[in-house]
């Protein structure tokens, strides 16, 4: 949100391995800066694994109100490079980059070209984020040990706490390794589960490998 705030900051990058919570955290700065009213317009695209230049400028086009009819990328981007200067304050949030991309091609402006105009973006690979200019690169980190099992206790509700099924419980959120979709997915699994013994099997057979299982597990 500082960066989000800050006006000699326009290109944001927030990193970190799949699970960790980067949608999720781009999501909520975009529901707090609506808030704020920081910007005019706030503009969110999942843009995947296998990017279409196309696809990605009509959606940035549909939640402007643009309608672009033309298939040329170029002419498509001198479009919404129009559309967005015209707008004083907006923001741009690219979720999921794996591969590097061009976005004055795309028809975003660049920073000497519209000020007003900020990018957040997020990936797995920092280095994807540095080379489409990141002014401020940010990491997500693990949780922390109480984090993880705060979340954990939130998903799953009060019967994690339940006396005999806690002892379990902790060792469940502990096998997650602190990865808020693993935690999240196998609490969630597991909040209907009345009886301790179904959480240790779950524990023995489901989670007895590394973290990939807990995500498997959901």
């Amino acid at each position: 949100m500082a960066a989000l705030e800050d006006d000699n900051v326009n290109v944001i990058g927030v990193y970190g391995m799949g699970g960790m919570g980067k949608t999720t955290l781009v999501r909520e700065a975009a529901r707090q800066v609506k808030k704020k009213k920081l910007f005019d317009e706030v503009v969110f695209v999942s843009v995947t694994q296998t990017p279409n230049m196309v696809n990605i400028q009509d959606e940035i086009a549909e939640k402007l109100g643009l309608k672009i009819e033309e298939r040329s990328v170029d002419v498509r981007a001198a479009q919404l490079h129009d559309r967005l200067k015209k707008i004083i304050n907006v923001l741009i949030i690219l979720d999921d980059i794996w591969v590097t991309l061009d976005l004055e091609a795309l028809g975003i402006p660049s920073i000497d070209d519209h000020k007003g105009c900020k990018i957040l973006m997020t990936s797995r690979r920092q280095e994807v984020l540095k080379s489409m200019g990141s002014q401020k690169v940010l990491p997500i980190e693990l949780l922390e040990e109480d984090e993880a099992w705060k979340l954990f206790k939130n998903v799953a509700g009060t019967i994690a706490e339940r006396s005999d099924l806690q002892p379990t419980a902790e060792k469940v959120a502990q096998k997650c390794a602190r990865l808020p979709i693993a935690i999240a997915t196998v609490a969630k699994a597991l909040k209907h589960k009345e009886n301790l013994y179904e959480w240790e099997d779950d524990l023995e057979r489901e989670l007895s490998g590394d973290v990939h299982s807990a995500i498997k597990m959901s």
